[in-house]
């Protein structure tokens, strides 16, 4: 799914996930990045990674909540933006964020590539199996966000003439790393 909706798609182990990435920053001439404040960042060997692209001239920017607009002001100038997968949906190759304070928004949305690290154990066949989770979520009085993004691949928008544009309200490309 991920070749129809114009997304790099690369497979992984926890071990070599900080490597992949890096191949991807590279690819995409990342000079400056924006990651969700995750607690996965750590379990999965990214906080060191993130520490050696800063001290190799990367420009990396943790979010941080009480940072406000300021960190917004940095995802929009950021050339790559990385978030975890919440879940996933395999049909449509759509990632789903649950959207809170440490991971916005605007780390998907604002900069010129988006980088989405899905667990393996975060695929789910289609939608109706991610609305069901967040039902039942909700049921048992757990915290389900305001706000959900479902990311499939770059923006694009076609025209009446079905002419394709990337790009216009938001990344213009995406890496979805499955990490098994």
């Amino acid at each position: 799914q991920c070749e129809a909706i114009h997304t790099e798609f690369r497979k992984t182990t926890m071990e070599k996930l900080p490597n992949v990435i890096q191949e991807i920053i590279e690819l995409y001439e990342g000079e400056s990045i924006v990651v969700a404040e995750d607690e996965r960042n750590k379990i999965y060997g990214l906080t060191e990674l993130f520490c050696h692209l800063q001290q190799n001239g990367k420009d990396v920017h943790v979010w941080d909540s009480h940072k406000g607009k300021e960190n917004r002001n940095i995802a929009e100038r950021a050339d790559i933006g990385i978030t975890f997968s919440d879940m996933t949906l395999a049909e449509s190759g759509t990632v789903t964020l649950l959207n809170d304070k440490n991971n916005a928004r605007s780390i998907s949305l604002l900069p010129r590539t988006y980088i989405a690290i899905i667990p393996k154990n975060t695929l789910v066949p289609r939608l109706s199996q991610a609305a069901k989770w967040l039902h039942e979520n909700e049921k048992l009085g757990k915290k389900v966000p305001s706000c959900i993004s479902f990311i499939s691949g770059p923006s694009n928008s076609a025209d009446i003439e079905m002419n394709l544009i990337v790009g216009v309200h938001g990344p213009v490309k995406t890496a979805y790393i499955v990490v098994e």
